[in-house]
């Protein structure tokens, strides 16, 4: 009996940690803003980083929260670079450095030499109503506005890529 219950909880803890998270209940409203020019990073509330998404309605968006001093970050940001590139004109990536310190974000995008898109989250309001629990943690918007998918932690370069091609969809 005790060996069927431990298995019956192992299988349950597995298929837990398989299951693609809930997504929050999160939709970007507002006047529609510009990305940011490039070689920029500016500091946004809540209601821009809501109109900058609003602003790209018509094309799949993928938001990457980061801070500086996230190793996991570090890995995954050349990847979304060499998506940026691939799906330039098709799909956008936009960067947003949360719980961090503005230089020091400012800097490990310099360091990184990353050219797409990337805002900071002055008050944690985009990460509190992104539901974000980890970092880094990557959102997939849909060409509607409306959130399709939810990566906690570092993203690979498979996936990101299944993510962004079903957006297209």
């Amino acid at each position: 009996m005790l060996i069927a219950v431990v298995v019956a909880a192992a299988a349950w803890v597995g298929l837990t940690a398989l299951r693609e998270p809930t997504l929050p209940d999160f939709e970007a409203s507002g006047d529609p803003l510009p990305l940011p020019a490039e070689g920029t990073f500016p500091q946004v509330s809540l209601e821009e980083f809501e109109g900058i998404l609003v602003g790209l309605r018509g094309q799949p968006v993928v938001v990457n929260i980061w801070a500086s001093w996230c190793a996991p970050c570090r890995t995954e940001m050349p990847l979304l670079q060499d998506a940026a590139d691939t799906y330039a004109g098709r799909a956008v990536i936009l960067g947003v450095a949360s719980n961090d310190d503005p230089r020091e974000a400012q800097k490990f995008l310099t360091d990184m030499g990353l050219t797409y898109p990337n805002v900071f989250d002055t008050t944690g309001a985009a990460r509190v109503a992104l539901g974000l629990t980890a970092y880094p943690t990557t959102y997939v918007f849909g060409a509607d506005g409306a959130m399709r998918a939810r990566v906690n932690g570092g993203i690979s370069e498979q996936r990101l890529a299944s993510l962004i091609e079903d957006a297209l969809k």
